[in-house]
């Protein structure tokens, strides 16, 4: 049985690990395995804040039976 604490869980690690991709893609130095070209950068970036965007509503809905 999928208990709710254990989704709420990880989806706050999964969004946490989204942000620091965005934040080290959008860094002035990159790692170098990391030689991405600036369109699809930004393709990416755009693609990781709309995964945020969905981790930030999943847990916006189910906050209040976390809490609970």
């Amino acid at each position: 049985m999928v208990v709710i604490h254990d989704l709420v869980e990880d989806w706050i690690q999964i969004r946490s690990t989204l942000q620091r991709q965005v934040k080290m893609l959008q860094s002035a130095d990159p790692p170098a395995e990391a030689d991405i070209s600036e369109n699809p950068k930004k393709a990416t970036i755009a693609r990781i804040k709309g995964c945020i965007d969905e981790m930030n509503a999943l847990l916006k809905e189910y906050a209040r039976v976390h809490r609970l």
